[in-house]
């Protein structure tokens, strides 16, 4: 079984490094350009899936025109709450405590109004678990901060990866669980 991760296209709130997840944009020219030269055929897989996020909802139309795709609410991004809209350092400008309490404890901090890591890392991996048990290919359209939760699942549930690497907009993370065991494919031999 396969799941093919694809992060939505480039936004205005990426150029600015602002933190988003409810904000509700959509794809920049540039961005659009970026899902348009991703050249697959995802091995024909026809279970796809978005975050209802406009800008998965964009990127999936865009990839898959001819193809029904399901809107998943646990494919959103991790909800900033009162951290919308901000890069790093307006919001220690603006919630000097807040920010404090944010870096002390990542994870499990729940952002006013939003959620904790934690809390998206749960629905990611309720959404992962019911394709396990599905046994089928998917593809999931989605948001870097749930791509990332979710390789921090298939590489054994430690959080602290998620600072490990980054995943930019407009790329593919191929995903693949064999004998209970879960890996990333990284040849695009496979889409």
């Amino acid at each position: 079984m396969k799941i093919y991760w694809v992060r939505h296209g480039k936004t205005q709130q990426n150029e600015k490094n602002n933190y988003y997840g409810k904000l509700d944009v959509r794809l920049t020219p540039e961005g659009v350009r970026e899902i348009k030269e991703i050249q697959t055929n995802f091995n024909d897989c026809i279970n796809v899936y978005t975050s209802p996020a406009a800008r998965a909802i964009e990127t999936a139309g865009i990839l898959f025109s001819n193809v029904y795709f399901k809107a998943d609410a646990r494919l959103l991004e991790r909800n900033m709450g009162i951290f919308e809209g901000m890069n790093y350092g307006e919001i220690g400008k603006k919630y000097p405590h807040e920010c404090k309490m944010w870096d002390e404890n990542w994870q499990d901090y729940c952002i006013p109004e939003g959620e904790s890591a934690r809390m998206q890392y749960e629905r990611v991996v309720s959404f992962i678990k019911e394709l396990e048990a599905l046994g089928e290919d998917a593809i999931a359209v989605c948001h870097a901060g749930t791509i990332r939760m979710a390789i921090c699942y298939m590489l054994g549930g430690n959080l602290d990866m998620f600072w490990k690497f980054n995943v930019h907009t407009g790329t593919v993370v191929a995903t693949c669980y064999e004998h209970n065991y879960w890996y990333l494919d990284l040849s695009r031999e496979n889409y």
